[in-house]
């Protein structure tokens, strides 16, 4: 048997049968769970996925889209 993880919740689970296709999660709940939030997900307007999607990320004060970090990388000794 292989150790999976649910694909919900994060717990670790035992496959009980090979055969077939592996499942993703652990119990019954899990599975109720993700099928209520892929309703959610399908029922917000195509336009608020659109904005959310296409947003620019929040950046700290002062930070510009090319930040200087001053790094200077050294090749190490092999």
């Amino acid at each position: 048997m292989t150790t999976l993880y649910c694909a919900c919740c994060g717990q670790p689970f035992r496959r009980s049968s090979s055969r077939g296709p592996a499942p993703l999660y652990c119990s019954r709940d899990c599975r109720r769970q993700i099928e209520v939030r892929r309703r959610v997900w399908a029922s917000r307007q195509p336009a608020e996925r659109a904005a959310a999607a296409t947003s620019a990320p929040v950046l700290p004060a002062g930070a510009g889209p090319y930040p200087q970090t001053g790094m200077v990388w050294e090749r190490a000794s092999a």
